[in-house]
């Protein structure tokens, strides 16, 4: 089913009619798909950036209204069964699916349910050992055989936190048993990974990601501080084309699945930003695969520069001097982090990208300052979308030059650091505190905040999974996570590869009288022989990584 301005009928009167339940649409339903009805929609496809904004309803966005609808409904069934007399046996509740959405949602946030695709409504056995589980750790006797008791509602519903969770979670050992276990009840295969391959979608945090500009700019300004672990030292960022001082002994807990890795940790007191950068063979030239992808991104905004007109959608990527296929820049870069089109098609766009840039490695070395032999072709195995591009400003008068024009061909692999790539990404979250000598040349505040919406659609939630397995949903606020994930096969070297670069930052309320910001890049890689099971395999080993450093940011525990 496809309805879009003009459709008409009873499927347009449910669509209304949800929209106004969920407060994008203020007139009454009609059963006529009107310019009221395509700009509600429009509105709620902004909030979800993943989403093409054209204001049709398929199956991608009647989906995610049906999917907020559930959850606004759910939460206001718990919400009811709380506050009545009555309790529900197993058999009931597993009839009841709108419940059991809520209950489920509520137990992720705790810490003691998996997310994902295992958020069904299936109250089932997992289900009803992870309620079980909480009554156990909340002090509520479990009655046999189960039961959901108003009691237990209210519980659920008024816990924020269960410390026990955060504290069993030094174990990394019983968390990638949890998360291989994970992979295996969503089915995962080589093809289609439990957390690389999540999307957006299955975030906790969906519905914010397009507050990733506005919540970075109200953590600058909140006046909240960080609090660092004692072990560590922190410095000023460091300069355009100059290297920080990097900690080589305090990332040995990562264990030898994570082959290199680059942390930098932010620190913020009185608006002033110092880091402390930790690494794990963080120079090595390793293929990064897609998670270098942020580099062509952020080369294109920077040339870019203030030039980006009211409607940014007005900048149009095209052939040279044709009419041909053509994209508006901002959907490119979604397309290009999302993947919501194909793996092929991100790979063929960051191609065409690189080709406004005529020496990759001396624009990469020139920013980060790694003098050491990178190799960044940026082909990314395909041929590039569109061979000569331009990017053009379709606001402009006509025969105006081009805004960028092409420099070259993307010729190679891309061979290079972890540290280069965190680099990156630092620079994207931390641009609005970095002084003119430490941002990006060029890129403007525009160009930042659409890198921003761009990197919130990365499909590999690694980040959100370990918030939410350490039951710290509840007590953060403001979260942003941006990251570009990377996965090939080297069938020259026999091996699988995996590549997460991530920025993040929250508002860590576990104290409310004390919050603090916690604000972290980092670039981790592993690397195994190939062979069936592997991409699972280290898949795995990058979520449960994360956990852990998640888990050290919020206990300042780096000893």
């Amino acid at each position: 089913m496809v309805l879009s301005r003009g459709s008409t009928g009873s499927d347009v009167r449910d669509l209304q009619g949800k929209l106004v339940k969920l407060g994008f649409l203020s007139s009454s339903p009609s059963g006529t798909f009107d310019a009221e009805t395509e700009s509600a929609v429009k509105n709620f496809q902004a909030q979800r950036p993943w989403l093409l904004i054209d204001g049709v309803v398929g199956n991608m966005t009647l989906s995610e209204i049906n999917d907020a609808l559930s959850e606004l409904d759910g939460q206001d069934a718990l919400k009811t069964f709380a506050l009545g007399s009555r309790s529900l046996d197993m058999a009931s509740l597993r009839r009841n699916p709108l419940l059991g959405l809520a209950i489920q949602r509520c137990l992720r946030g705790l810490g003691l349910y998996p997310g994902g695709k295992l958020i069904d409504g299936d109250f089932g056995p997992r289900s009803q050992a992870a309620l079980k589980d909480f009554c156990n750790r909340s002090g509520i006797s479990v009655t046999t055989p189960l039961q959901l008791t108003p009691a237990i509602a209210d519980k659920l519903l008024t816990t924020p936190q269960i410390l026990s969770v955060l504290n069993d979670a030094k174990n990394t050992g019983r968390i990638s048993t949890q998360y291989l276990d994970f992979q295996k009840a969503v089915g995962a295969n080589d093809a289609k990974l439990g957390f690389l391959d999540m999307g957006a979608q299955q975030s906790p945090f969906k519905e914010s990601i397009y507050r990733g500009k506005e919540f970075l700019a109200a953590t600058r300004s909140a006046g909240v501080k960080s609090s660092s672990p004692i072990s560590l030292s922190f410095s000023n960022y460091p300069n355009i084309g100059s290297e920080p001082t990097i900690n080589i002994s305090s990332l040995n807990f990562l264990g030898s699945d994570i082959t290199e890795a680059c942390i930098c940790l932010g620190h913020f007191d009185g608006g002033q930003l110092t880091t402390s950068w930790l690494g794990k063979k963080t120079f090595d030239l390793v293929e990064c695969w897609s998670a270098s992808k942020i580099i062509p991104i952020l080369n294109v905004l920077c040339k870019v520069g203030n030039r980006i007109p009211g409607n940014p959608n007005d900048l149009i990527l095209k052939n040279t001097g044709s009419a041909g296929r053509q994209f508006e820049l901002p959907n490119a870069l979604v397309d290009i982090c999302s993947y919501r089109i194909s793996v092929d098609h991100s790979n063929a766009l960051s191609a065409t990208l690189n080709a406004f840039e005529d020496n990759r490695e001396r624009w990469i070395k020139n920013q980060t300052g790694n003098a050491r032999a990178i190799q960044f072709g940026g082909k990314y195995g395909v041929t590039a979308t569109i061979g000569v591009p331009e990017i053009r400003d379709r606001s402009s008068p006509p025969h105006s030059p081009a805004i960028l024009d092409s420099q070259s061909t993307a010729t190679g692999g891309n061979l290079i650091s972890a540290y280069d790539l965190t680099r990156f990404i630092s620079f994207v979250g931390w641009h609005g505190l970095l002084s003119n000598t430490q941002r990006l040349p060029g890129i403007s505040d525009r160009g930042i905040e659409q890198a921003v919406i761009a990197l919130g659609t990365d499909t590999a939630r690694y980040v959100d999974t370990a918030i939410s397995t350490l039951g710290l949903e509840n007590v953060i606020d403001s979260l942003v996570v941006l990251s570009k994930l990377g996965f090939g096969v080297s069938p020259r070297r026999n091996v699988a590869e995996l590549v997460y670069t991530a920025f993040a930052q929250f508002i860590d309320k576990q104290n409310p009288t004390e919050p603090k910001l916690r604000s972290f890049a980092l670039t981790l890689r592993t690397s195994k022989p190939s062979g069936n099971g592997v991409a699972i395999e280290v898949d795995t080993a990058i979520a449960t990584a994360v956990t852990e450093i998640v888990r050290r940011i919020v206990t300042e525990d780096f000893s």
